[in-house]
């Protein structure tokens, strides 16, 4: 592959929760309003980290929407750190996710790429929350690939596939950007389709991966892409 300047980007994708959205900071300001975290007997890190893998673990199943999915690894990681929470107010804490806060650079970012390049969302939540926080933030996304519309999860494939599809000759020029080894950048090459990686926290690629660019935010994209 050429280097960046060599390349001539004809769209860009980008992962949202965690990319876009400050999903932490949503997670755990959702879990302080309901009054549910004090009992639980962990670092709020641990608890993410818990709850992350048991999430993987139900979207590696057969298809379930990701409000459902949310709420039971919410429940588990509770029962696995001594505490509970009941099923509606797990529930409630799932649905506030369209609230939950953009990155700082998100917005002004995205209005500067947007006037250069078309923006796809490829995400793992269902589509009229994402829709929602797509409201929000005031960005015409051209198009929004969800795990409802793909019945399937990243790490699986489906979402570039269709992303794939959606984008046409655009695809030749097609930049990916995301947060998550796991859920993007790691399939994301195993698909050939070029990454810029949002390392926030200033984390280790995964052995094997070679973002075409690592930025520590979204503005730092914009100065590497030109916009």
């Amino acid at each position: 592959m050429g280097s960046t300047k060599e390349t001539v980007w004809q769209a860009l994708t980008f992962d949202c929760f965690g990319t876009l959205i400050d999903w932490e900071q949503g997670l755990r300001q959702a879990l302080i309003e309901e009054g549910a975290f004090e009992p639980v007997k962990a670092r709020f890190d641990e608890f993410l980290r818990f709850r992350a893998t048991r999430e993987a673990e139900w979207e590696a199943l057969p298809y379930r929407h990701y409000r459902e999915i949310l709420a039971v690894s919410l429940r588990e990681a509770f029962v696995q750190f001594g505490a509970s929470i009941d099923e509606p107010t797990a529930l409630r804490v799932a649905d506030s996710l369209k609230l939950w806060p953009p990155f700082p650079d998100t917005v002004s970012a995205l209005r500067r790429l947007g006037s250069h390049f078309p923006l796809l969302l490829l995400s793992n939540v269902d589509r009229a929350p994402l829709a929602a926080v797509v409201e929000r933030l005031g960005i015409p996304f051209a198009e929004l690939v969800t795990a409802e519309d793909v019945r399937n999860y990243k790490p699986a494939p489906a979402h570039f596939l269709d992303a794939r599809r959606r984008l046409g000759s655009r695809a030749e020029g097609w930049l990916h950007v995301a947060a998550s080894p796991f859920h993007d950048l790691v399939p994301a090459h195993a698909a050939g389709i070029a990454c810029a990686w949002v390392n926030r926290t200033g984390a280790r690629a995964p052995e094997g991966v070679a973002p075409r660019m690592v930025v520590k935010d979204l503005l730092e994209l914009c100065k590497k892409l030109s916009v």
